[in-house]
């Protein structure tokens, strides 16, 4: 009688562990190798080779203690549910860390259409001293609203269906006509010559934002890294910091220009995780 998913363990044939581990990745873009062998029943060795094998034959990529997904990035972009169970953990503590970058009296543009930045907002929304605070996004203006402590700025747009983003005109218009101090951002595909989107407005509004800024910082997991969407957003020597967690491999940020931008590497567990009901809304990658 076949095993039930609860009950997998070692005596499983490794083909049919591996191809358990191929359909996991169909729906979710990372794991660390304790959760899968905590998911599967076997010991963490044992989901090693099994991750090596599959590294091997080109269907994951490897990371410290886990692996990512490879999917092409050209055109795919991760579905809301997917993005909110992605990097629970690693998003927190690098939302945490980018706080540390605030101060009072600043003008922050917060970027539109990632999870990582509505994880940002939830928090920026808990400071008290005096901040401006200039989005496209709704649900970081819906969070930040009605903060005494906080001048929200909403530059507008066409709200891309599905999504939280206000994209094009006059949105566009007016940050060519502002200057902020930081500029935090995500991506959907971030790589050695910089960041890139599978939505081409959805692009030209980080360009502009970026260009509005004195400091662009880019907040991301390490699942975003080492891969190209279609249209090329921010180039790397225009990102003066990254953040992101102890997934991404040595080799990979070899890869980045050696002096800028500078990473600031984050260990997921500085954090705990939030119960299911305080993460926020579904929302788009």
């Amino acid at each position: 009688m076949r095993k039930s998913e609860d009950t997998l363990n070692e005596e499983m044939l490794p083909a049919e562990r591996r191809q358990h581990l191929i359909d996991w990745f169909k729906q979710n873009q990372a794991g660390s190798g304790q959760d899968l062998a905590r998911m599967l029943g076997i010991s963490v060795s044992t989901i090693r080779r099994d991750l090596d094998v599959l590294a091997g034959e080109g269907l994951v990529r490897r990371t410290h203690g886990g692996a990512v997904a490879i999917r092409s990035r050209s055109s795919y972009e991760p579905s809301t549910d997917l993005s909110q169970r992605t990097a629970v953990e690693e998003k927190l503590a690098i939302v945490r860390e980018a706080l540390t970058l605030i101060e009072p009296g600043q003008s922050l543009l917060i970027d539109t259409g990632a999870v990582i930045c509505h994880r940002l907002a939830d928090e920026i929304a808990k400071i008290e001293f005096p901040l401006t605070v200039i989005t496209n996004d709704l649900y970081v203006a819906k969070q930040l609203t009605y903060r005494d402590n906080i001048t929200l700025i909403v530059p507008g747009g066409a709200c891309r269906v599905g999504s939280f983003s206000l994209l094009g005109e006059p949105g566009l218009g007016f940050l060519k006509y502002i200057h902020c101090d930081v500029f935090f951002t995500s991506a959907t595909a971030i790589d050695e010559n910089g960041t890139s989107e599978t939505n081409l407005e959805l692009g030209h509004m980080k360009r502009a934002m970026a260009a509005a800024a004195r400091e662009v910082v880019l907040i991301a997991d390490s699942s975003r890294f080492m891969s190209c969407a279609l249209h090329r957003t921010v180039p790397i020597n225009s990102i003066d910091l990254i953040i992101t967690d102890a997934g991404l491999l040595e080799e990979d940020r070899a890869k980045f220009p050696p002096h800028k931008p500078r990473f600031k590497t984050i260990d997921r567990t500085q954090v705990a995780v939030p119960d299911a009901d305080d993460v926020g809304p579904n929302t788009p990658s």
